[in-house]
């Protein structure tokens, strides 16, 4: 009998949409804790899943325990494979506790009308307005500006996306730069089309492939609309 037969038990993939969190598959696996880090006051439990070949996990991906319902998010694939004296093939995640009681009000959806994009809970981002209009210089010299109105700017940084969601998320821009997008704002949940910029990426990690984990990307838009 195999580690996965042994210690298996059973767990859910978990989506998390502008509605709430959305039960996906089912997949066996067996977790074990690793060790743990603390980050400003907050102890973090860091673990090691072992799953069999078949079950695809991607990074920032969240899944949650059957039997207690406690919940993990994946955060990278131990690299390497099954040694030869194993008597039976696995693969190996590395994750960590995670919370849902984050709102979902934390998270942006972008979508192109037919598929949508929705980014981690939690992602840093800002919000600004620009006025728009023109300026002229009056008899006396003074600057005076014709105001038309203004518009919104949406800047997203440290994003941290699957290669899924990236390369997803790449198309939608360069098929339609236009795109709706569902926010939050001091005034509630805003929903509004912005034209996107293509996304900065950085490269973090690599392996004898190339590029294993892209990280710190960098999203800009502007607003469609002229708000007065």
């Amino acid at each position: 009998m195999g580690l996965i037969e042994l210690f298996s038990e059973g767990f859910t993939r978990v989506t998390e949409t502008t509605e709430g969190f959305v039960d996906g598959e089912g997949f066996m696996g067996a977790l074990i804790l690793s060790g743990s880090s603390e980050e400003d006051s907050k102890l973090t439990r860091k673990y090691l899943l072992t799953v069999s070949p078949e079950v695809e996990l991607g990074y920032g991906e969240i899944i949650r325990r059957d039997s207690d319902d406690s919940t993990f998010r994946i955060t990278g694939e131990s690299k390497g494979s099954s040694p030869e004296m194993a008597t039976f093939a696995f693969r190996q995640f590395s994750a960590e506790d995670y919370s849902l009681v984050t709102s979902t009000l934390a998270s942006i959806v972008i979508t192109d009308g037919s598929s949508t994009v929705t980014l981690p809970a939690g992602s840093e981002f800002s919000i600004s307005r620009t006025r728009i209009g023109s300026t002229a210089t009056a008899a006396d010299g003074t600057t005076v500006l014709d105001v038309i109105g203004n518009k919104i700017m949406l800047a997203i940084s440290s994003l941290k996306l699957t290669e899924a969601k990236l390369s997803a998320l790449i198309s939608k821009i360069e098929g339609s730069p236009f795109l709706s997008v569902t926010y939050p704002d001091i005034s509630g949940t805003v929903t509004a089309d912005f034209l996107f910029e293509i996304p900065k990426i950085t490269a973090l990690e690599f392996d004898d492939e190339g590029v294993s984990d892209w990280r710190e990307i960098s999203l800009t838009a502007t607003g469609k609309e002229v708000s007065g």
